[in-house]
């Protein structure tokens, strides 16, 4: 019985650090996944020696890799049962070596570690880029049904023919009908030079249409911006998040403005979650006059990024900043160095509160893991991911309206206009108006429209 027991204590502690125990630097030096069939049929033999070491009474020190591999090859060889997961998903090496790193990294306690698989890591290194290839829609759901919200100028979709409140059947040969809009989005996308065939009901059209489209390389719209108070020539920039593309679309932005004749400026962060660190500094440049845009901590180590003096090509503006709860990481960093230097107003709601940076580690299979490695602070020292960011002016968000529960028109899609009762931006409006001197606005200039 004593045998038995030393024998469990064995599993089980093999067990434990197959779930939690080993370190991306031991994974790094694996010959990717394909050599782990050739570790296993050697492990075995390693196991039973600490098997048999346990049960003499000696003590070996087990490395984590090598646990890793023990208990794996024990549970490929040994386990009886079905291999899936809670999903139904049949379960190979590759996937339970996945969920044994997910396992380990949620063993930290943070949220913003995290595994991404070879799709996910190919998404945001696309986010990043700023493109991505596709057929240049936004798409949307209302009442259960995927449709296109808006097809990109120049795109694709417009060169097909799609427009806005097309209800999309199919995709191929799929059937979509109560898919997620998630899994919609990955049918439609492609390899740029491939075709896709989307069938689309149109309202007023009595049978539905196909649509045989052929993908490309699509620029993410990251910056929207027009004068939304052409009295007062007050401009508005949206920025949707901080890649590769932000800052020369920002700057292209900034001069459609001022040749437009601006004399104030809005900056809209809200939904704004973030993105790349040296992006956020760029941008940031062009608001703040000298001194740091953010403090990154690393243990006892700080380090400030201060302004690029070389970001200094237009004039300085009255500026209102919009935030909300879903202004996040890069969108803070900017709100709290605007804040801090006094170089313009927050104007909106508390931000996300996140003030931790990440790095992320390539590994060989084309999957990544993303790695909390340290903190930001505001140029005063205040810490994000403890505080948030406070507006200078609050002004909450009108009520949202509750979508209609019954459909009297199965064609009836409606295009919101997000922007019809935006109390925040008409805030941010009135705000500059007076400090401009001129007068206030009761409705957004241009219908609101982005």
């Amino acid at each position: 019985m004593k045998t038995m027991k030393k024998f469990l204590y064995v599993i089980l502690a093999i067990t434990v650090s197959f779930i939690f125990g080993f370190s991306y630097r031991d994974v790094s030096k694996a010959n990717g996944l394909d050599a782990a069939a050739i570790a296993m049929q050697m492990a075995f033999n390693d196991l039973k020696q600490t098997v048999s070491e346990s049960m003499s009474g000696s003590k070996t020190e087990l490395q984590p890799i090598e646990t890793y591999w023990n208990a794996f090859n024990y549970i490929d060889s040994n386990y009886f049962g079905k291999r899936i997961d809670a999903s139904g998903k049949r379960l190979n090496p590759k996937e339970m070596t996945y969920n044994a790193i997910r396992g380990m990294l949620r063993s930290l306690g943070d949220r913003y570690t995290r595994f991404l698989t070879p799709d996910d890591f190919a998404k945001m290194q696309e986010e990043n880029r700023g493109d991505f290839e596709g057929i240049g829609a936004e798409l949307d759901t209302q009442y259960g049904r995927v449709f296109i919200r808006r097809p990109m100028k120049g795109s694709p979709a417009i060169k097909a023919g799609l427009l806005a409140g097309d209800i999309i059947l199919k995709v191929d040969d799929h059937i979509i009908h109560g898919m997620d809009i998630d899994d919609v989005v990955k049918l439609i996308r492609g390899k740029g030079g491939t075709k896709v065939k989307l069938t689309i009901k149109r309202k007023n059209v009595e049978q539905p249409k196909e649509f045989v489209i052929v993908r490309g390389t699509i620029p993410f719209t990251i910056v929207e911006s027009k004068i939304v108070d052409e009295p007062n020539k007050i401009g508005y920039i949206m920025l949707r998040q901080f890649n590769e593309k932000s800052d020369q679309q920002f700057d292209e932005a900034l001069g459609d403005l001022e040749s437009n004749g601006m004399k104030g400026l809005i900056l809209d962060l809200r939904d704004n979650p973030g993105g790349l660190l040296d992006v956020a500094v760029e941008i940031g440049s062009r608001f703040i006059e000298k001194g740091d845009i953010v403090i990154i901590k690393q243990g006892e180590h700080s380090s400030p990024l201060e302004v690029n003096q070389k970001q200094h090509n237009h004039r300085r503006y009255p500026l209102a900043v919009l935030i909300n709860g879903y202004s996040a990481s890069a969108s803070e960093i900017l709100a709290g160095a605007i804040q801090d230097h006094k170089a313009g107003t927050i104007i909106g709601t508390d931000s996300f509160g996140k003030g931790l940076v990440q790095t992320i580690i390539n590994l060989e299979d084309g999957s990544a893991v993303s790695i909390t490695t340290a903190k930001y602070l505001t140029p005063s020292g205040r810490d994000v991911n403890k505080d948030k960011i406070h507006p200078d002016i609050v002004v909450e968000p009108a009520p949202i309206q509750p979508k209609q529960d019954k459909i009297t028109d199965p064609d009836d899609i409606i295009i919101v206009d997000d922007n019809k009762n935006d109390v925040q931006l008409k805030a941010a409006i009135n705000f500059l108006a007076e400090r401009l001197g001129g007068s206030k606005t009761k409705t957004v200039q241009n219908n609101g429209k982005i």
